[in-house]
Formats: C-alpha cells, sequence, structure tokens
C-alpha cells in the first residue's frame, strides 16, 4: 500500500508500538501507528487481520514511509481505565454486559486456526463507545499458542505469571486469568495487587453476586491447572449466570456459596445482587 495523503494527522499517543496518530482520510477518521520495529508491525498487521470479530478494530492497510506504519479503524471512545476510576468501579450489570463482550472476541481468537493468545487484556486496552458497546485494541502482544514461549509480552500486575518466564508454559489459561483480573478491577474500581492471587470481590463488597465471585477466583489461581481452561468456557459460564431466571439464580448462588466456603473464602450473605438489577 502506498504512502496515503491524509487530510489531517494528530498525534494522540506513544506506546509499546511506537507514535499513534488519528488521521483523516476521504472524510473518515483512521488510527495511524508508526513504529521502527517491523517484526512488530507485521506480527499486529497479521493478528489483526484475524480477529474478524466486532471486538476489535478492522484493518485498514498498511505501509512503509521511513518508518513501518499501520492504519487501522478509528475507536471514538473512552479508555475504559478512565471510565472505572471516574465512577470508583462500574456497577455489577454493567461490568457484567463489558465482561460478556470480552469474553466472547477472546474466545474467537482463542478458538482461530492456530489459537491465538491476547496477552494483553486490561482497562487501557478496552475503549468504551458513545454508544455503550466495548471494543478492544492493541493485538501487538498476540501469538500464536505455538509459539507464545518463545516471546515475553505482556503487563505485569494485569497478564499471568506464566508469561513473563518459568516453568509453566502459556496456555488459553493465560488469557483467562488477565480476564478475572479485569473483572475484579471493573467491579472494586481497584487494580488487583501483583502478588495476589484467587482474587475475592467479595471481599470488597459483600452484595457482589457469589457466582461472579466464584468465576473471578477460578480464572485468577495460581496454578493454571486450577484455572478455567479457556475463554470460551467462561463466556459460557456468564451467559448462563446473566440469563438465568430469578428462580435459577437464587439456586446458583447457593450452589456458589457453597463451593466458595469450601475453597475457604465465601462470606456469609444470603441475599446478593442478582446480576441483572
Amino acid at each position: 500500500m502506498a504512502m496515503p495523503v491524509f487530510e489531517e494527522k494528530k498525534k494522540i499517543g506513544t506506546g509499546a508500538f511506537g507514535d499513534v496518530y488519528r488521521v483523516k482520510k476521504g472524510g473518515e477518521y483512521f488510527a495511524l501507528k508508526e513504529t521502527d520495529d517491523k517484526e512488530l508491525r507485521d506480527r499486529e498487521e497479521k493478528f489483526l487481520s484475524l480477529a474478524e470479530h466486532p471486538l476489535f478494530p478492522k484493518l485498514a492497510g498498511s505501509f512503509d514511509d521511513g518508518r513501518y506504519c499501520l492504519l487501522e479503524e478509528y475507536i471514538w471512545g473512552t479508555p475504559l481505565n478512565e471510565c472505572i476510576e471516574h465512577r470508583n468501579g462500574l456497577a455489577q450489570p454493567e461490568a457484567m454486559r463489558y465482561a460478556i463482550s470480552v469474553a466472547d472476541g477472546i474466545a474467537y481468537l482463542q478458538q482461530a486456526d492456530g489459537n491465538i493468545l491476547f496477552r494483553d487484556l486490561k482497562a487501557e486496552n478496552l475503549i468504551v463507545q458513545p454508544d455503550g458497546e466495548v471494543r478492544l485494541v492493541d493485538l501487538g502482544a498476540a501469538a500464536f499458542l505455538r509459539d507464545a514461549d518463545m516471546s515475553i509480552a505482556g503487563t505485569k500486575g494485569a497478564s499471568a505469571p506464566e508469561q513473563f518466564g518459568g516453568d509453566t508454559p502459556q496456555g488459553l489459561y493465560s488469557d483467562v486469568y488477565a480476564f478475572g483480573r479485569l473483572m475484579y478491577h471493573m467491579l472494586t474500581g481497584k487494580r488487583a495487587p501483583k502478588d495476589r492471587y484467587d482474587l475475592s470481590v467479595r471481599s470488597e463488597d459483600p452484595s457482589f453476586s457469589a457466582c461472579l465471585e466464584l468465576t473471578i477466583r477460578r480464572c485468577t489461581a495460581k496454578d493454571p491447572a486450577q484455572r478455567i481452561p479457556d475463554m470460551y468456557s467462561v463466556l459460557t459460564e456468564l451467559v448462563e449466570t446473566a440469563t438465568c431466571t430469578p428462580a435459577e439464580y437464587k439456586k446458583a448462588e447457593k450452589n456458589a456459596l457453597r463451593m466458595l466456603d469450601e475453597m475457604q473464602g465465601g462470606a456469609v450473605v444470603i441475599h446478593s445482587r442478582n446480576v441483572q438489577d
């Protein structure tokens, strides 16, 4: 692709990829990313082209212009971390809606040919659009499952510990871990401490759903063998919780409380808030 002629070009940030600009061409806005690392540009271009899901921005092209450039759909909105900070945590139904959207997109990547790991799931990489939908940007850390252990990637405190070395291989459960920490952040308004696992939102507010507490704790276990194994399983669990009838929800909460007690973390709360309320 030849270097386009832009009507407008405004720098909006600098990150691990390089410099990011909002550009206008033919009356339409795009995000332009420029980097000195061809491998990084090519990797993000490859995975963005495979991420044909509403959660991710659409690829518009790539070109070389002294630097290696990537052009993609511009996502209007506010970074999720700013929304969380401004409101000191999100309402449970809203957090649940975002969680299901994110889980659906990550599950799509994991089920693609080669099993794609996102590897850098965090609130900063999510944009809340004016219509209330959430979008996930920045696939620069993504990798095929078979290649994941060839590189260290992610954000410490958000990504799974096995992504930073050690004897445990990276796996589909690695994105599950980051997802659990993201849910904790959305609900409590706090970033989970780096050295804490099996996170508990009910220790912050006992009225949070026991079902969500159980899901988050099973996502964020330090031992990958104890985590929910993949994002499709997480998605299924969340959808079941979000769509059950009041009678089914009451029964599910009772079962979740029992399982939390067996994990030595169940708070004695009879009536927790329904995720639908």
